[in-house]
C-alpha cells in the first residue's frame, strides 16, 4: 500500500523521483525501490515524504483514506513512539514477545524501540497499528488523538 500512495502522490503533483530523492535525501535508485516495493522506506525517511506531500502516515500506510490530521509536530520523536508502543503492549496486557512475534521483529530490537534506542521498522509499525488499532501517526507523536480516522 505504501509504494502505491507514494507513487499516486508523486505523479498527482507532476514530481519526478529525482525530485523526490533530492527531497528526502536519498539516490534516485533507493527512492525508485521504495516506490516500486522492492526495498522499504525507513520511517524517518516516511515521515518527510509525508510532510512534504502534507498527509497522515495513517494515510500512506492504507490505515485510512483520511489524507490529513491536525498535527502537532511533524518530527518524530525515538522517545515519545518507544513510549507510546509500551503504553498500547502494556495496556494490552502483552509481553514484548508477544508483540515481536504480532510484528514480526525479534524481541531484542522491539525492546529497543519500546525504550526509544531506535526506530521500529515501518512495515512492523504498521502491523502493530493493525492489530491494536492505533494511529501510526499518534504512536509517533505527530496527532493528540490514539484513534484512526
Amino acid at each position: 500500500m505504501i509504494y502505491e500512495r507514494m507513487k499516486d502522490l508523486r505523479t498527482y503533483f507532476d514530481n519526478t523521483q529525482k525530485e523526490l530523492a533530492e527531497v528526502l535525501g536519498v539516490s534516485r535508485s533507493t527512492y525508485a525501490g521504495w516506490e516500486n516495493g522492492l526495498d522499504s522506506i525507513i520511517l524517518p525517511n516516511l515521515n518527510d515524504f509525508c510532510n512534504y506531500y502534507g498527509v497522515s502516515l495513517d494515510y500512506i500506510c492504507g490505515l485510512t483514506n483520511t489524507k490529513k490530521y491536525d498535527i502537532i509536530n511533524d518530527k518524530i520523536d525515538k522517545k515519545i513512539l518507544g513510549k507510546n508502543l509500551k503504553e498500547i503492549r502494556t495496556k494490552n496486557k502483552h509481553t514484548q514477545e508477544k508483540v515481536a512475534n504480532i510484528t514480526n521483529i525479534d524481541q531484542s530490537n522491539y525492546s529497543k524501540c519500546e525504550l526509544g534506542k531506535m526506530y521500529i521498522h515501518t512495515y512492523a509499525l504498521i502491523e502493530f497499528a493493525k492489530h491494536y488499532k492505533v494511529s501510526i501517526d499518534w504512536l509517533c507523536g505527530k496527532v493528540k488523538d490514539s484513534e484512526i480516522k
